[in-house]
């Protein structure tokens, strides 16, 4: 068991404690409550609804919600499109605080939409990283990397340091989480550069945490040791009880390595003591694991068993598959030290899939040495052989000192129980060599040291001689030197003339290089500028033409209501005048929408985030925003789906693609037409097609649009567009390496097909 100790590092808190903790602060919590209850303004008590919200998130549910659902009604009542982004960031990262990670990112993908909307980048881009931070949860690398990535190049765009610090923790988690010590270690260090001693003080404790944690994994619990406790001196200073709790854990796990149990013992049972006054499930349930292998470790086991299964109950409450995996060995190797070997076999294999699904190789290796003693001990020599080989290869992929000590040292048994003594020394000296490598460091140091002193003597000598030697060569070397140094000074004045030649030329061709560069950076500026300048002319045309018309048909029908409203009989059709006024609403909606992210296009300031969509779902909400549009105008709907339909794309850029593929097909459809919608993923590609039976085009129309310059015509209804929507499925197509096919014929309908790769 000494060889098998628990190592237990939550992941869900390392990612916790890369945000401030501030579920602690009852005061500010009170505060907030106050302030809320004085009568503030609706958009005031929003905000504050969603910060009372944030501080009761991983305290109290119950109250968590209640808050929210306050804040959200008044976004709601205010059309505060950034007020409900922030009700479903929140309600993401409370359901990601109890394991439900589908409904975290369903959420997290809805606040997105709406900081979207809102043009609140800074909020858009924090969502982002808490995506990443579900992805990580879930041990999916590759996507929460991505995400980070994301976050990271926004944060450094903005010279945000806090958010560039959190974005380089949590990648370095996923670092060591690979067994990829020196490049986490190297962004934890990076991580720390970014914040200030005073401001950031609990993020700087975090990153300590991380690298103390690192060199745990690697067996150096000096160096572990001395980072954690640099981290627990800057949260007690800070009063950060949730940081503090886990400090006082990692100490503990540290000296339970070196069999320091009683301390152990001691920090484990501080730690338990803090997690319940803040009423922390998650670190409680922690220190009931650890306080469970330590007892194990001390001779104890049935009160062992009985802390983890405590411990790993809360875990299942919270759906930590991590943790509940890690209880599954931690229940194993105490069955073994109590020589129950059925028993703990079984809880072993229960663990390997379970750490293969997580891709802990970590958890892999402690589960092969476990299953290698256990087979050592029955003396069934060849299954011990080949499981611990197994664990050897991966103990040495993640560089673990510690479990690649243990599994030489189940070897050397083995070798002794064949009689094989050769073989067991030599195990026994690779043991030895790893389980004391910082033993050996010294050795290796004071060894170094030895023969530099006996080199010293030696070149002692050595320059001895070669004084003397110096000395019946002096005279000879003076006359020489003298020579030499004549035809040096001569060789010097030439090489300067050559010198100051080169230069003069250098300087006079880098003068005209950078002439031209500058007249290039001109040229293309200018260029640029004239861009811009078309752009903001097209747009102020439409603005003043096409905006300005729809509005003021809106104040036209709303005159007639506001003279008729009084009388008792009329012959003004109220329905068809209500029915136009959101017509002409919905239009100027539709152009708005447009000509934004048409202004985002032309500034390049429209990024491409793919992700995987379930497309059945978006086109079938698209349709459902013109259900009333095409009913007015008798238009059927006819959807052709082959599923599945999952694609890595833009979600934001291909539903503006279906919506105004859509309302184009509804605008140029005949009364009672049919539009047919329909998509499927063949060939490695996406096929979107919208088809109507409208008036359709002729071959020097389809020929404009393809050009892009503008074109645009009424609708069979007299509706009118500006222009824009088609040169923006263009633009968002080109962005996912697409390409659109146009088919039509005049009297007949149009055809639009978007092919896209599936995967980008």
């Amino acid at each position: 068991m000494d060889m098998l100790k628990p190592l237990l590092v939550p992941l869900v808190l390392l990612y916790l404690l890369s945000t401030s903790s501030s579920g602690q602060d009852n005061s500010k919590i009170d505060s907030l409550i106050h302030l809320l209850n004085s009568g503030s303004h609706d958009s005031t008590c929003s905000r504050i609804s969603f910060e009372i919200a944030a501080e009761y998130l991983d305290m109290d549910t119950t109250l968590a919600i209640e808050y929210l659902e306050r804040g959200k009604r008044i976004s709601m009542e205010l059309e505060n499109t950034r007020g409900l982004g922030q009700y479903y960031g929140l309600l993401g990262k409370m359901h990601s605080y109890h394991g439900n990670y589908d409904l975290s990112l369903l959420y997290y993908d809805r606040a997105l939409g709406y900081f979207s909307e809102a043009d609140d980048d800074m909020s858009y881009y924090e969502t982002v990283k808490n995506k990443g931070n579900v992805h990580l949860f879930r041990s999916e690398y590759t996507e929460a990397m991505n995400y980070y990535n994301s976050a990271l190049d926004f944060y450094k765009r903005q010279g945000y340091t806090l958010g560039i610090s959190r974005c380089l923790n949590n990648m370095g988690i996923i670092y060591k989480n690979r067994g990829e010590y020196v490049e986490a270690l190297s962004v934890y260090e990076e991580s720390v550069l970014y914040l200030d001693e005073e401001i950031d003080a609990v993020d700087i404790a975090q990153a300590y945490i991380n690298m103390g944690n690192v060199f745990v994994y690697l067996g150096s619990y000096e160096e572990a040791l001395e980072y954690f406790e640099d981290a627990l001196e800057v949260t007690e200073k800070q009063n950060n009880l949730k940081s503090m709790a886990l400090c006082l854990a990692n100490l503990g796990v540290v000296q339970n390595k070196c069999s320091n149990y009683a301390e152990a013992q001691k920090l484990y049972t501080r730690s338990l003591q803090v997690s319940d006054s803040i009423h922390d499930p998650i670190q409680i349930s922690n220190c009931l694991i650890n306080l469970g292998t330590n007892y194990s470790d001390m001779g104890n086991h049935e009160k062992g068993l009985e802390y983890v299964r405590r411990g790993m109950e809360i875990k299942m409450d919270l759906g930590d598959e991590r943790i509940i995996s890690n209880c599954h060995i931690h229940m194993a190797e105490i069955y073994y030290a109590m020589k129950e070997y059925e028993t703990a076999i079984d809880l072993f294999e229960t663990a390997i899939p379970e750490k293969e699904k997580l891709g802990d190789q970590e958890g892999l290796v402690r589960c092969f040495l476990g299953l290698g003693s256990i087979y050592l001990d029955v003396k069934d020599y060849s299954e011990a052989t080949m499981i611990t080989n197994v664990a050897l290869d991966k103990a040495m992929d993640i560089r673990s000192l510690e479990h690649i000590a243990a599994g030489f040292g189940i070897k050397r048994k083995i070798a002794e129980a064949n009689g094989d003594f050769r073989s067991a020394y030599q195990f026994a000296t690779q043991y030895f060599q790893y389980s004391d490598s910082l033993m050996n460091e010294a050795i290796s140091k004071a060894g170094m040291e030895l023969e530099f002193k006996y080199r010293s003597k030696g070149l002692e000598q050595e320059n001895e001689n070669l004084r003397i030697q110096s000395d019946l060569t002096a005279q000879l070397m003076r006359k020489r030197n003298a020579f030499m140094r004549s035809m040096a000074g001569i060789a010097l004045l030439l090489a300067l003339g050559l010198v100051l030649v080169y230069y003069f030329l250098r300087r006079l061709r880098f003068t005209s290089q950078k002439l031209e560069e500058q007249n290039v950076i001109i040229t293309r500026q200018n260029l640029k500028l004239d861009n811009l300048n078309k752009t903001k002319d097209r747009m102020m045309s439409i603005i003043a033409h096409d905006l300005r018309g729809t509005i003021g048909n809106q104040l036209t029908a709303l005159e007639v209501f506001h003279q008729v409203g009084s009388e008792k009989d009329t012959e003004i059709n109220q329905q068809k005048l209500l029915g136009s006024l959101k017509h002409s609403a919905t239009y100027s909606l539709e152009l708005l929408e447009n000509l934004l992210h048409w202004s985002r296009l032309g500034e390049n300031e429209t990024k491409f985030h793919p992700e995987e969509v379930n497309l059945e779902f978006l086109i079938a909400s698209c349709i459902a925003l013109f259900d009333e549009t095409a009913a007015n105008k008798g238009i059927r709907f006819q959807l052709q789906v082959v599923e599945p339909l999952v694609c890595r794309v833009d979600r934001i850029m291909i539903e503006i693609i279906c919506r105004n593929l859509i309302s184009n097909a509804i605008k140029f459809s005949n009364p009672g037409g049919i539009i047919t919608v329909g998509a499927e993923v063949k060939g490695g590609n996406l096929f979107f097609r919208v088809a109507d039976t409208g008036v359709g085009m002729t071959k020097d129309q389809i020929g404009k649009l393809n050009r892009r310059d503008g074109f645009t015509l009424p609708g069979t209804a007299n509706e009118k567009g500006a222009g824009i929507g088609l040169t923006l499925v263009s633009e968002f197509t080109a962005m996912h390496q697409g390409d659109i096919k146009i088919t039509s014929e005049p009297g007949k309908g149009s055809s639009f097909m978007v092919i896209i790769p599936s995967v980008n």
